[in-house]
Parts: structure tokens; C-alpha cells; sequence
């Protein structure tokens, strides 16, 4: 490794500990098996695509008493429990991710607990879904008249069924900008929370205590309706970047994922937090079961 390489890792040493004081953070119980995930981060620069589908992602475990305190030190079992030194492979590109709720024993075993509720709050991309050409032209307008943005690139892609997808990124001083509007923005209500920085926003964790299972998803969504965050992170095996290790999307910058705040001691319940956002209108719609047309067939 080059001497300005060495620079670039020194962070490491940091935040060597939060992985363990995050995992520990959790509720994880010392008999708890903790399931990773590895997946190769970098984008080639020439050919403008992630090799995330050419390299197989990788499946990684361990039981949360035998886990190393400091993230260089950090070693998993493969599938066929040989160990693995998770650093070094972040070094190299992958991404380290973790299961965030409970299972029972194995990586298919059904949940057994809620361990947080939580969102992803990405504020390095637009994205919009389209229907024409001129709504496309109209959406890029928009955001290029916008004169508070700064945009980085714009891309657009057509699905199968013919509507555009468009993604715009924004440059890394707006969005440091927007970090800092959002957090003056939530700061009441974020104030106890866990909260982790990624290179484009914050993973916000509420460390449950008792959590029911059949009500996460619905609480999921209304968190992510709430903050206008990402509306995918609401399945019970969703993984999230585990701070200690870093984000290598661009090989050439690497970004430390950190944890910004530690929340406070005691976990929060599910209804403490439903009553806490007034997400109680939000979650009731979730909870309710859609009804079924029921076709009445008349006698003629």
C-alpha cells in the first residue's frame, strides 16, 4: 500500500470499535448468530457499471459472543465455516452489511425479534419515475433551475414497460449541505436515536424493546412516509451498512461509516414510538387489511 494510500485507511483506526458497539447497541444477546453480508462495492470508471453482478455477493456469520472487539481484527465464518477477515476484503471493495432484526439459529430460520425500527435516509439522489419524453425534459428543467441544487450527473433509463427512469446525483458539498438541513430539521424527534453516517446520509435506528413482529413493516413504512426516506427498507431481513468499515462506491474516495450518535440507554417500544412521530393514522392504514371485491352473481 502507498503511503497516500495508508492516509486514506487511517480512519480505521477511529472508528475501530463502533462495528461491536453498534452490533452491542442492537440488544444482540451473546448467543445471538449474527448473519453478514459482503457485497463488492466499487464501479468501474471506464465502463460506468458495478461489478456487484459479476461478483458473487458473500455470505458470512458468527455467534456475537466469540465477535472481535475491533474492526481489523473482525474474522467470519463462510458457509463453510472457514474464516474470513472482513477488513481486508473491505479494503478491497465489498461492502460489509448486517442483518439487522433476529432470527432464530440459521440465515433461513424464521425472525424471532425486533432489534430497531429504522430508515435510510439517502440524500444524493432525485429520482423520479416518467411516462414521456416531455415529462423527462420537464423533470431535468426543473431540477436545473433549482438554483440551491448542484448536480452531478443525470441519468436516464427505460424499463420494460416503457416508462423512464430518471436519477440524478448530486455533488458531495450539496449534499453535505442537506445532511446538515436534515438533521436541524428532525432534531427533536431523532434526538434519542442511534444514528449512523453514511457518504450520503444517515441509517437512524430506534432500539426496540419488545417489538411485535406482525407490526414492523407497517411501522417501516410510515417512518419512511415520515422522513421521506427510502421506501424500500421495510422488509424484516433488510441488511444496513455496519459502521467501522468503509464505503467504497468510488474506489478513489473512501468514506468511514461512523456512528454520528449513540441514542440513549433505554430501548424505545413500539407504541412509545407510534405515539412519539403521530405515526398512529400512517400505521393503522398499514395494518388494515384490504378488502376483497366480492363479485355477486345475478340470476337472470
Amino acid at each position: 500500500m502507498t503511503q497516500s494510500r495508508a492516509k486514506v485507511f487511517k480512519p480505521v483506526q477511529l472508528y475501530s470499535s463502533h462495528a461491536y458497539r453498534f452490533i452491542e447497541k442492537l440488544g444482540c444477546k451473546p448467543s445471538d448468530q449474527l448473519h453478514f453480508l459482503l457485497i463488492y462495492d466499487a464501479k468501474n470508471k471506464n465502463r460506468g457499471f458495478s461489478f456487484a453482478t459479476e461478483l458473487p455477493a458473500i455470505t458470512l456469520h458468527k455467534p456475537f459472543h466469540t465477535l472481535e472487539r475491533l474492526v481489523p481484527q473482525i474474522k467470519l465464518f463462510s458457509r463453510r465455516n472457514k474464516l474470513v477477515n472482513v477488513s481486508r476484503l473491505n479494503k478491497k471493495g465489498y461492502a460489509v452489511f448486517m442483518e439487522i432484526n433476529c432470527r432464530e439459529t440459521t440465515k433461513d430460520s424464521p425472525f424471532k425479534a425486533i432489534r430497531a425500527q429504522f430508515i435510510d435516509v439517502d440524500l444524493n439522489k432525485i429520482s423520479a419515475l416518467l411516462k414521456t419524453k416531455d415529462q423527462v425534459q420537464q423533470k431535468i428543467d426543473s431540477i436545473l433551475s433549482n438554483p440551491s441544487e448542484r448536480i452531478q450527473s443525470i441519468t436516464i433509463t427505460q424499463n420494460k414497460k416503457g416508462q423512464y427512469h430518471l436519477l440524478a446525483q448530486r455533488t458531495k458539498q450539496r449534499v453535505a449541505e442537506l445532511k446538515k438541513q436534515f438533521i436541524i430539521k428532525h432534531g427533536d424527534r431523532i434526538k434519542d436515536t442511534m444514528i449512523v453516517e453514511t457518504k450520503n446520509g444517515y441509517h437512524i435506528y430506534w432500539i426496540m424493546q419488545g417489538g411485535d413482529i406482525s407490526k414492523f413493516v407497517p411501522i417501516q413504512k410510515a417512518l419512511a412516509q415520515t422522513f421521506d426516506s427510502d421506501p424500500m427498507i421495510t422488509n424484516l431481513s433488510r441488511v444496513m451498512r455496519i459502521p467501522g468499515f468503509y464505503h467504497l462506491k468510488n474506489p478513489d474516495s473512501p468514506y468511514m461509516v461512523k456512528v454520528k450518535q449513540w441514542g440513549r440507554e433505554k430501548p424505545f417500544t413500539q407504541e412509545e414510538l407510534i405515539e412519539l412521530l403521530e405515526l398512529k393514522p400512517l400505521v393503522t392504514a398499514k395494518l388494515r387489511p384490504k378488502r376483497r371485491k366480492l363479485h355477486v352473481r345475478h340470476a337472470s
